[in-house]
């Protein structure tokens, strides 16, 4: 077991290495750039969102209160509507004492 982990760590070795030895550094400078780019334009954004949440926040404090929702009339249950029916089909007598009216929509 002692040859196989010392074999083992000799392959990794080797193979960490190469892998350094494959890194251009010029390619390694230029994603470092890039990444130092997309840092600089996160910080103007975060700045610009802190001073557009600043402005939001004046500009709430200065607007006056809402004025609250009007109330829906209250309905009297003891209300009767007349609706004239003209030509429309009716079923039961003309006289009834209570005539319940369907409107709808046949879209």
């Amino acid at each position: 077991m002692g040859k196989a982990a010392r074999a083992a760590t000799v392959i990794v070795a080797v193979l960490a290495l190469y892998v350094t030895a494959c890194v251009d550094p010029q390619e390694v400078s230029e994603i470092k750039s890039k990444v130092d780019e997309i840092q600089a334009q996160q910080k103007d954004l975060l700045t610009k969102l802190d001073g557009l949440s600043k402005g939001q926040k004046a500009i709430l404090a200065k607007a006056p209160a809402a004025a609250a929702k009007p109330s829906r009339p209250k309905e009297d249950p003891n209300k009767v509507y007349d609706i004239p029916i003209g030509e429309s089909f009716t079923k039961g007598p003309k006289d009834a004492a209570v005539v319940l009216v369907e409107f709808s929509d046949f879209q």
